[in-house]
């Protein structure tokens, strides 16, 4: 058995990764070899493979007839949710991107039921169980080749050369591929010199008691830049609740709860939303190389993706392509790289390479990203074979998507030296509402006493124990003045305090940096993000007052910091602790 070029009746496979990759090649595999007579063992490795946050699935016209020829039956409910569109929105600008009648459905349970990823992955894994794979509940740690002794039984040399490790237990196989995702991968421990695609940072979460808008029409949302450390926001609406994706070089969970707030402030989302779970993850972000190995390959994200890469159509090709080229010359290197990577994957590597690049090119072209999209879609009106649209769109393409964000980008970098830096200028201000206080502080004491504090002089204080609200209700109702803490539950005070200062409809709120960290660093770090005084706690309240109503006390111990400004600078307090 181990000297056949490819797979045979009786040749054993294993998959390592039990996601919609794992199980679609599963069943790619069992339903293309028993319509050519050859009957297989497939296993399914599928340790480790949930994810907390359950992300929805965005399902194509392509992608569901993919399903359905891989023996899926689609259940009636999963059209219960379909987007009308896809909206680009970057520096203020707006352009929606519509899709079809019937084009792109949005598959979620969470939080009642499974997310949408994981009902997909049910159905196929269902479809593979029921044409005869099998699921091993157990994590793989490397994948080794041993030629079996001379000696050895005769059902152990013909159980082929490929030894699984996993777990303390191994098995040999005449094939192995890779189905584990875009997160951490096997590396050299699969085979030498194995080079998977590429992969970046990412952090998801769910949010309850949100809206994506407030338009009739369902639609998703990608935002492009909305911080330095964030490439773009994706916001998918589920039936119970909104999927939230930010991803970048380096975003952490703090970039993507403070894009949240922002997205709040201008309407992106309804107010009052709750993190209801968050995590990191990674999406891939172009094409791998050296893929295959003598009956060895990878298929789905660790082959190849990009982040705007949202539907599942380039997985399942993926998987069916692998499929064939197994059953064809799998067990040859030199066959398997020309029938499964050249040309299987030929067309899908170019479109991830292209659509990684366009994310860069998006960033540089600021306000006329959206334009980007319009333009591209305008020029290519129908996608590849196997929808490779991008945004789970059959258009624009990740090509003419890169061709549209490159010009864009040049045009807006071009134009940035020729143009006088105009600042934004909101349509309508709020007024300040005098003698109203913003008290911003995880600590339920602190918040209490410099409530009873403020108001003992007759001012009304709103406290907020979580600070996802903050950037609403400045914008909506502007305070006198906000007393912020540094360390907060989702987001660094000292951030939220830049962002305040950065948008013109909150840059002119007063803002007061309370912390028990009372070191030179952090209070000079609390004035450049903009704070107007910087008071280490426990808080004096005789300073607190005087720094709030500019009235300076006599006699005067050591002042607090103090940004220059109309009243007279203090130092630090002498009371402090």
């Amino acid at each position: 058995m181990s000297g056949i070029s490819k797979l045979a009746s009786g040749s054993r496979v294993a998959i390592v990764g039990g996601g919609i990759a794992g199980a679609g090649l599963a069943a790619s595999l069992l339903f293309n070899g028993r319509a050519r007579g050859v009957a297989l063992d497939v296993r399914i490795y599928a340790g480790g493979t949930e994810e907390r946050t359950a992300p929805p699935a965005l399902l194509t016209p392509e992608c569901r007839s993919r399903l359905a020829a891989l023996g899926c039956r689609i259940p009636p409910e999963w059209r219960t949710h379909e987007l009308r569109g896809v909206e680009i929105i970057s520096q203020g600008e707006r352009e929606l991107l519509p899709c079809a009648p019937g084009g792109l459905w949005v598959v979620d349970g969470w939080p009642q039921g499974e997310g949408g990823l994981d009902q997909v992955r049910q159905v196929l894994s269902t479809a593979a169980s029921s044409q005869g794979a099998r699921f091993v509940n157990r994590n793989v740690e490397r994948v080794e080749r041993q030629a079996p002794a001379p000696d050895a039984p005769t059902a152990v040399r013909n159980a082929g050369p490929l030894v699984v490790r996993a777990q303390g237990s191994g098995e040999r196989f005449h094939a192995v591929a890779l189905a584990a995702g875009a997160g951490p991968l096997l590396g050299d421990a699969f085979f030498k010199g194995f080079r998977p695609a590429p992969s970046m940072p990412a952090v998801q979460a769910r949010l309850k008691g949100a809206m994506v808008g407030r338009e009739l029409m369902p639609v998703a949302r990608l935002w492009v830049s909305p911080l330095p450390a964030v490439d773009a926001l994706f916001l998918i609406p589920g039936a119970g609740s909104v999927y939230a994706l930010a991803f970048g070089a380096a975003v952490t969970p703090a970039d993507l709860c403070q894009v949240l707030m922002m997205a709040a402030r201008d309407g992106l989302l309804e107010e009052g939303f709750e993190v209801a779970a968050l995590e990191t993850t990674r999406l891939p972000y172009g094409p791998g190389r050296t893929l295959v190995a003598p009956g060895q390959l990878v298929v789905g994200p660790a082959a190849f993706g990009h982040p705007l890469q949202v539907g599942l159509s380039e997985t399942l090709a993926s998987c069916s392509r692998a499929a064939v080229a197994l059953l064809d010359g799998g067990l040859d290197a030199a066959s398997l790289e020309r029938r499964y990577v050249r040309d299987g994957l030929g067309e899908l590597m170019e479109d991830a390479a292209a659509g990684a690049r366009a994310v860069t090119w998006l960033r540089r072209a600021g306000k006329r990203a959206p334009a980007a999209f319009v333009a591209a879609r305008s020029k290519h009106t129908l996608g590849s074979v196997y929808g490779g649209g991008v945004l789970g769109l059959n258009a624009p393409t990740p090509l003419s998507l890169l061709a549209a964000a490159r010009w864009a980008g040049v045009r807006e970098v071009v134009g940035s030296w020729l143009r006088t830096p105009m600042e934004p200028v909101p349509t309508m201000v709020p007024e300040v509402e005098p003698d109203l206080y913003y008290v911003v502080d995880d600590d339920a004491d602190t918040r209490e006493a410099l409530t009873l504090l403020l108001e003992s002089t007759g001012a009304r204080v709103v406290s907020f124990a979580d600070e996802l609200a903050l950037f609403c209700a400045v914008a909506r109702r502007p305070p006198t003045a906000i007393l912020l803490d540094v360390v907060l539950h989702w987001v660094d005070g000292l951030r939220l305090c830049e962002g305040l200062k950065q948008h013109p409809l909150t840059r002119d709120t007063r803002v007061l940096v309370m912390s028990g960290l009372n070191r030179p660093h952090v209070r000079q770090r609390a004035l450049d993000a903009g704070a107007e005084a910087f008071l280490p706690k426990p808080v004096n309240p005789d300073r607190l007052l005087c720094q709030l109503t500019g009235r300076v006390p006599e006699p005067l111990g050591t002042p607090a910091i103090v940004r220059p400004a109309s009243v007279e600078p203090f130092g630090e307090d002498r009371y402090a602790s």
